[in-house]
């Protein structure tokens, strides 16, 4: 995987948890959800970010992203709505991702 690889997954995930923020306004949760969301979507974007300028603190950045995203990941697949689903499968896809990064 190379780093614009990564860059997209940070980026999807990022949406994925965005929309899935925005479904869940109102809704009743019993875990973290939404709460988890706009955690990742905040280390996701500041990932992406500082991937796309090489930032000598990228590989630690993706290392944390994976944490919150593995995090999200498994709160919001707790949950049967097809956007917490879709989200918890993009953040899965994005610690995959980062962890390739963070070697």
């Amino acid at each position: 995987m190379n780093r614009q690889d990564c860059i997209d997954a940070c980026q999807k995930c990022a949406t994925a948890c965005e929309y899935c923020l925005h479904e869940m306004i109102g809704e009743d949760s019993d875990n973290d959800c939404p709460y988890c969301c706009r955690e990742c979507i905040d280390i996701c974007l500041l990932c992406a970010q500082a991937m796309a300028r090489d930032s000598k603190f990228a590989e630690s950045i993706c290392r944390l992203c994976a944490e919150f995203c593995e995090w999200c990941a498994e709160q919001c697949n707790a949950h049967q709505h097809d956007h917490c689903q879709a989200c918890a499968a993009a953040c899965r896809k994005c610690v995959a991702a980062c962890h390739e990064m963070a070697v």
